[in-house]
Order: C-alpha cells, then sequence, then structure tokens
C-alpha cells in the first residue's frame, strides 16, 4: 500500500492524553513529559508609572521527545496470536500492521512481536526504507497461527525492554499493543500493568492501546485495563468493534506520532487600554490590532522549537503585573481535537484602595470612655480587592477588619474604641485601609484619614466632689470657731420671750426671736441695766 499523505494523516489525528499545561509568570518552570507545549508569559517590570514602560514577553515552546520532535520514529508493535484470534480478525491485525509500517519515514524504525502464551520477537527494529519495510511485512505474514492463552503482561514487559534497550534515545518511541482478550495467564495484576507502562513513559516511550472487540469473542477485551495502561503510558486507547477498523486505527496512531503537537496556533492578546496603550512594536508582526487587542496566528509549532514575541506598553497610570489575571488566549489544535484553549497570565491593573472619610463620635472624652468611628473607603482600582482596614491611636493598633470591594465601590467601616487603660493626653486616631500594604502597586499617600482626640483624666469629669470637700470644711470651721467664741462673750443662746422685772429697775424686755444674753461663767439669763449699761448676773452677783 502507498505512503498515507500528510493531509490524510491531518484529518485523522487523535490527540494524546498529555496536553497542554499553562504555566504562570515564574522563573522557575517545573519538568514536563516529553512532546508537551510549555507556555510562559512575563512583564517587566512588575510596576510602572505613568509615561514609564512596561515589557511583555510570550514563549511558546515544545519539549522534545515522544508527540510530534522533527525526526526519526521508533515502534514496537505488539499483536496478538492467541486462540480468540483466529480467522478474519488475525488477517485483519497482521493487515493493519503492514498498513502502519508503510505509513513510516525512511528514517524511522520498527520492530514486530507476537505473543500468546509465549512471547517472540518477530523481527528486531528495522529502518522502514523500501527494504525495511519489505523485510517488516514479510516477518508479520510469518507469525504463527493463533493458538493459546494470553499473557499480555509478558508481551508488554518484553517491548518495554526491547524499545528502552534498542530504541535510539534521540527519536520519539512509541509502542502499540493489540489484543482481543484479557490475561489470563502470567501476571494478572492491574497495578503491574500500570507500573510497567508509567515505568516506559518515564524512558519517554508512549505506550498506545487498541482492543478488539466482536460478538464471537468468548473472552471480550478488557476495555479498562487497556484504558489504565495506556494513560500510564502517555498515550490513548482506541476500540476497534471489528477487526474491518484495525487499519484506521493504526494510520490514526501513525499520524498522531508524527504529526507536530501544535497546529493552527493563534495567540490574542487583550491589553487594558484605559491604563496602557500599544507602542506598536511587536517582535513578531500580528495580524490584526483592534481597541487593545492583538492577535497573532501561527501555522504550526514543533517539538524543540519556540514561537517568542516581546512587545512594550506604556502606561497611563500606576499599572502593576497581577498574576490572578489572564488576558492571553491561546488556542490551537492538536490530533483530531481543535481549539484547545489556554488563558495564560499574568496581566496589569491598577490596584489603589483609600480611605476617603473618617468621622468620631466625639474629640474629646474621658479615660474608660468607649468612642465609635467611622470611615469610608474606596478600591479605585480595575481589579476587586479583598484588603483589611485598620483603627490605630498613634502608632498603636486598636483593631482591624477585612473588606472586600469589586473594583469602583465603597463601604463604610465602623470601630469602637474603648479607652481604658490608654494614658490621658493626645492622640491622633487613624482609619488606614491596607496597613500592611500587600496590595502592590498601591500608592499609600491617600490610605489614612486622622481625627485629634483630646483623653482627659477621670477624676477631671468628677470636679464638683472635690469642690465640695474643700469649700465645706472652709465653711464650716470659721462658723464653729464663731459659735464658740461668741458663746464665751456672751453673744449665744436663744430663749423663749418674756420680761424680767425686779423692784424699779428697768429691764431690757425681748420680743419673738430674740436672743437673750448669757453668763459666760455660768451661762445663767443676764439683766441688763440701763442706767448703768450693763448686764448683771443675778447668779454670780456680779455685773458683766
Amino acid at each position: 500500500m502507498a505512503p498515507v499523505s500528510v493531509n490524510f494523516r491531518i484529518r485523522v489525528l487523535f490527540a494524546i492524553t498529555l496536553l497542554l499545561i499553562p504555566f504562570v509568570n515564574s522563573p522557575n518552570v517545573q519538568a514536563q513529559a516529553v512532546g508537551t507545549v510549555v507556555t510562559i508569559k512575563s512583564i517587566t517590570p512588575s510596576l510602572a508609572l505613568p509615561g514609564q514602560s512596561m515589557t511583555v514577553k510570550i514563549n511558546i515552546s515544545v519539549t522534545g521527545g515522544g508527540g510530534g520532535l522533527p525526526g526519526p520514529v521508533d515502534t514496537s508493535l505488539i499483536i496478538d496470536r492467541t486462540g480468540s484470534m483466529y480467522g478474519q480478525k488475525f488477517e485483519d491485525a497482521k493487515a493493519a500492521a503492514k498498513a502502519f509500517i508503510d505509513d513510516q519515514e525512511e528514517e524511522d524504525m520498527s520492530q514486530v512481536i507476537a505473543f500468546s502464551e509465549q512471547v517472540s520477537v518477530q523481527k528486531d527494529f528495522t529502518k522502514t526504507d523500501t527494504s525495511g519495510k519489505t523485510a517488516l511485512k514479510r516477518a508479520i505474514d510469518q507469525i504463527i497461527p493463533p493458538y493459546g492463552f494470553t499473557n499480555l503482561y509478558a508481551a508488554l514487559e518484553k517491548s518495554v525492554q526491547e524499545i528502552t534497550g534498542k530504541g535510539r534515545t534521540d527519536s520519539r518511541r512509541a509502542m502499540i499493543l493489540l489484543t482481543d482478550g484479557r490475561p489470563n495467564i502470567g501476571i494478572t495484576s492491574t497495578s503491574k500493568f500500570i507500573e510497567l507502562a508509567e515505568s516506559a513513559a518515564s524512558a519517554n516511550v508512549m505506550v498506545y492501546t487498541v482492543g478488539l472487540g466482536g460478538p464471537s469473542v468468548p473472552d471480550p477485551v478488557n476495555a479498562t485495563l487497556l484504558q489504565e495502561i495506556a494513560n500510564a503510558g502517555k498515550g490513548k486507547y482506541y476500540f476497534a468493534p471489528t477487526s474491518s477498523d484495525l487499519k484506521d486505527i493504526y494510520l490514526k496512531i501513525s499520524a498522531q506520532i508524527h504529526v507536530p503537537p501544535a497546529r493552527n496556533v493563534r495567540v490574542t492578546e487583550h491589553l487594558p487600554s484605559s491604563i496602557v496603550t500599544y507602542n506598536n512594536d511587536a517582535s513578531q508582526p500580528p495580524v490584526s490590532i483592534s481597541d487593545g487587542t492583538i492577535f497573532w496566528q501561527i501555522e504550526q509549532i514543533l517539538a524543540e522549537t519556540s514561537w517568542v514575541v516581546t512587545y512594550t506598553v506604556t502606561a497611563l497610570k500606576r499599572v502593576t503585573v497581577v498574576q490572578s489575571l489572564s488576558p492571553t488566549t491561546i488556542i490551537y489544535d492538536r490530533g483530531e481535537l481543535i481549539d484547545i484553549r489556554i488563558d495564560l497570565p499574568p496581566g496589569l491593573a491598577v490596584r489603589e484602595v483609600a480611605t476617603i472619610d473618617m468621622a468620631a463620635s466625639t474629640t474629646t472624652a474621658t479615660e474608660g470612655d468607649t468612642i465609635d468611628f467611622n470611615a469610608t473607603v474606596a478600591n479605585y482600582g480595575t481589579i476587586p480587592e479583598t484588603f483589611e482596614v485598620g483603627l490605630f491611636s498613634n502608632t498603636t493598633k486598636v483593631d482591624t477588619t477585612s473588606v472586600q470591594l469589586s473594583n469602583g465601590s465603597t463601604r463604610v467601616v465602623h470601630f469602637r474604641w474603648n479607652t481604658t487603660g490608654y494614658d490621658p493626653g493626645i492622640y491622633d486616631v487613624a482609619v488606614t485601609a491596607d496597613p500592611n500594604g500587600r496590595i502592590t502597586g498601591d500608592d499609600p499617600t491617600n490610605n489614612t484619614r486622622t481625627v485629634r482626640l483630646n483623653l482627659s483624666p477621670r477624676y477631671e469629669a468628677s470636679i464638683l466632689p472635690l469642690v465640695l470637700m474643700i469649700l465645706v470644711p472652709l465653711t464650716i470651721i470659721p462658723l464653729t470657731a464663731a459659735a464658740i467664741l461668741g458663746r464665751k462673750r456672751g453673744y449665744t443662746s436663744r430663749f423663749p420671750v418674756f420680761t424680767e422685772r425686779r423692784g424699779a429697775t428697768a429691764q431690757r424686755t425681748y420680743g419673738e426671736g430674740a436672743y437673750r444674753m448669757v453668763c459666760p461663767k455660768c451661762y445663767k439669763p443676764l439683766t441688763y441695766y440701763s442706767q448703768y449699761q450693763k448686764w448683771y448676773c443675778t447668779s454670780c452677783r456680779r455685773y458683766v
């Protein structure tokens, strides 16, 4: 059969299981499986002020080894010749294997292994030039007719040993295992099969499995086992309902092994035109530029090659690099899978939070009082933010709370400060958005609002009792002294109103509420003699 055209190969390709793995902007890229597409994007510097430039670099590369490396392909064909394969199935299986041989390039190499209870190498690795193809197809025709049980593990193990020991290290290497049954002799543990396939994958050998079905099969194919083997071997499992489907499947696998890992690659960069401008200096000319969207298209990217583009933008505002944004879209085809998509970070954003207002329930308080503060915080950036808002007395943190704000929104934050334990004095009480400075790119000059608070000692708020404590003694002491002194001088005592008369002597009569004089010695009432203008004590018999 003549070799299948490249166009036919492209039409019948299947994607291998291991697809693209996007990577964030990081100087350390982890090791990837061979033939894998690796995407990396970087933006430097990480912060730019208005008028400053930033350089963007996008790198799409394919690792070496299997999965589309330009160069030779080494393949081990493992053909089931157990008793259940007898008849047309076996003839179709040999025809499919020979079609695969015909589809190989001159620098490729193939090997033929047949198995039932025993495993035999029908033809060692042979270049698939004209003569090599003839020799390999002859070996396939000479496989002993089917009989016996299915020693599947021994066949897979032998193929792994052969291809890892004899296959070329600079080529893509693959194994294709065909069977219509399940292991019923030798090792049958699924975990052992998986370990064997993983060991092949670690040696850069892809494992493809083909399960042949049909209603006449007494011991049907174990599709689950074959799928797990292919997954562990970084290959693919195919199911053939009938033996007539085998040829197409083998040609699909051949095309997949030879196909470039990425075709029809489309790269779209979405720039935030409100904060940066594109400087029209891309190292790879874009197909189109429209309103901040730059578009490139690449026919294919082969293994061990890279497509790289760099360009610059100018910041219109305070712009920072943000890993949570993925503005770069990469879409490509691989095998039969089309429009495989990767959204690649990082992106550009304005990150700006602020405290735009603050009010206190009072600006004068007494030690131990509780004061309420309300502050309005805002997100002036272009992306949502989660950040802390803190209340500070001078430089001491009083309290913090977490705030989530969508871009362009505001929120009122409430704090309470119990001043117990704080020394009296003047305090600058501040509310600060993002006090720890975790929002990179933020301008902290508007993050804080402050009010001044006068905190007085507790006794200044209760001065009346202190005044009374001072004034009362000052009032009582003079009055008490005056009373004592007055009594000694005869100027005390209040008596009922009466009039004393002794003989013809005139005596002073006192009206209601009047005070009578008493003797300072015996404290008896005195009699006033107007002719002598003196007071006389009748008890002591003397003038006072």
